[in-house]
């Protein structure tokens, strides 16, 4: 399991409903809506990294 990853379910979710969160080296770098813009500003600071990028689901999301 990825380092991003693991990090990523280590997370605290409360808040992050329904946005985008970005993972850079087992740490969280950017989280909110516009994920091109959030995409453009860490690809700028880490240009070397592949960032680990996920939507929170909202709470009464149901999977199936």
């Amino acid at each position: 399991m990825s380092q991003n990853l693991k990090a990523y379910q280590k997370l605290n979710l409360k808040g992050l409903e329904n946005k985008y969160v970005i993972v850079v080296n087992g740490k969280l770098v950017a989280k909110g809506y516009d994920i091109e813009e959030m995409l453009r500003k860490v690809r700028q600071e880490y240009p070397k990294n592949i960032p680990f990028v996920a939507k929170v689901p909202s709470n009464n999301m149901m999977v199936v």
